[in-house]
Order: structure tokens, then C-alpha cells, then sequence
């Protein structure tokens, strides 16, 4: 297959993938993979889709590192890929981990910051009988992450001997 009628195949599963038609995206992506494609992008959402649609299946996680580990400091959507593969599997801190070494290497990325604060677990209100948007609870987080940031930048760097 040439490359012209595999960035067509890619693109069209894109397309698919973006409209919520995974089955059709998952059979695109699999047919460039299988016919010999070996660019890291179409491995890397080859084993997106494929942790969507068969759930909990290793090969989806393997090939997405294996899309990382070629081409990982040019393309954070790779590590953004890995991410979503390992939460749609249940391995949160995983997924949490993999977004972070993104962040490391693209650190300007917005979309691998976004998918890191959505995946990130969120502290307790202060009031819980309050909930989480009454004014008051917010207020005390506002303070609370203030005043933790305030405290880092306030207290003083200890000199090593």
C-alpha cells in the first residue's frame, strides 16, 4: 500500500474515531497495522481503539508504548493516547504517570495538561454536608491552595553543607 492511500485510510479513521463510530475506526487503523504501517501515530491510535472497543486487552497498552518509545519527543498526542488507553483499562496512576512524563518533554501542551487534571483526583470539600460548589467550600479550597503555594514560596531553601 503507498503512503498516499495510507494517510487516506488514517485520516478517514480519524474522522470515524471523532464521530464515535470506534468499530469502523478500529477496523481502519487494524488494516493499515496489519498491512505493514509502522508510523508511530497509526500504532498509537490502533492501540487507543482498540482499548475501547475490546476493553481490557494488553496488546492495546503494548502497542501504544511502542508508539511512544519511536517517536515520543516529537508527538505528545502519543502520550496522550497511552494515557487514554490505560484509564479506558483501569489503570489510573498509570495513565496519570504517562501523562506526566508527557508534560515533561511537552511541557506547553495544553491538551496532556487538560487530560491530567481530568484524571487527577480531586481533594475532599471542607464542609462535605456543603457540597463541593457552595460558596463557602469554595472559599476554604481557594484558601487552601493558596495558602499551600504561598507556604512553598515563603519557606526558605535549606543550603546543603
Amino acid at each position: 500500500m503507498d503512503t498516499e492511500k495510507r494517510e487516506r485510510i488514517f485520516e478517514q479513521a480519524l474522522r470515524n474515531y471523532r464521530d464515535g463510530r470506534l468499530a469502523t475506526a478500529t477496523q481502519l487503523m487494524g488494516r493499515l497495522v496489519q498491512e505493514g504501517s509502522r508510523d508511530p501515530s497509526h500504532i498509537s491510535y490502533y492501540g487507543l481503539l482498540l482499548a475501547f472497543t475490546h476493553g481490557r486487552n494488553e496488546q492495546s497498552i503494548v502497542l501504544c508504548e511502542e508508539a511512544v518509545e519511536k517517536d515520543g519527543r516529537r508527538s505528545s498526542v502519543l502520550y496522550l493516547n497511552l494515557a487514554r488507553a490505560l484509564a479506558a483499562q483501569g489503570k489510573r496512576r498509570e495513565a496519570i504517570a504517562a501523562l506526566e512524563r508527557g508534560v515533561l518533554i511537552h511541557q506547553t501542551d495544553r491538551l496532556l495538561r487538560r487530560e491530567l487534571q481530568h484524571l487527577v483526583p480531586r481533594r475532599n470539600p471542607l464542609i462535605p454536608s456543603l457540597g463541593r460548589r457552595h460558596p463557602v467550600n469554595k472559599c476554604y479550597g481557594f484558601a487552601r491552595t493558596l495558602g499551600g503555594r504561598m507556604l512553598l514560596v515563603l519557606t526558605p531553601r535549606r543550603r546543603r553543607a
